[in-house]
């Protein structure tokens, strides 16, 4: 069984901490398991790629995140409201640091902190009713949104 330290080193990745501080950066966004999991796999990737060999496809499920509670679906919806066609791709920016607007508040970092950019991708808003404003753009309206009521 070989250390993270021996995964590194056959890797090519320098002994000194920036070297090993700016490969493991990459994986920061991840929570405990899951950075150590997906820094180890490239790891071993790097190291495959370095003997000439290739690693064996593993076969991966589909990560199943619990869904967004009834606030963080309407801070979603609000987001993507304010930006447009492209809020996925502003509100992933913005996890990733890439800098303003920084206006995804609270309920919207939290989100990011237990499902991550990944889940972002493959999220999308529930169906809303459209309706049209005075001014020709569409607004969304919550209404038919969520659970039913009785």
């Amino acid at each position: 069984m070989a250390t993270i330290g021996d995964l590194e080193r056959n890797a090519g990745i320098g002994s000194s901490n920036a070297e090993r501080t700016a490969f493991w950066l990459r994986f920061h966004h991840l929570e405990g398991k899951a950075c150590l999991d997906a820094g180890v796999a490239e790891l071993k990737r790097m190291i495959a790629e370095r003997n000439g060999t290739e690693l064996r496809a593993a076969k991966h499920r589909r990560q199943q995140w619990p869904a967004p509670s009834d606030d963080q679906e309407a801070a979603l919806q609000a987001y993507a409201a304010r930006h447009g066609r492209r809020w996925k791709s502003i509100l992933s920016d913005v996890w990733m640091g890439g800098g303003p607007p920084s206006d995804d508040g609270g309920i919207l970092r939290g989100l990011r902190n237990t499902h991550g950019p990944t889940w972002l991708q493959s999220y999308r808003l529930p169906k809303a009713v459209l309706r049209s404003q005075s001014d020709g753009n569409a607004a969304v309206s919550h209404v038919g949104i969520g659970k039913s009521e009785e």
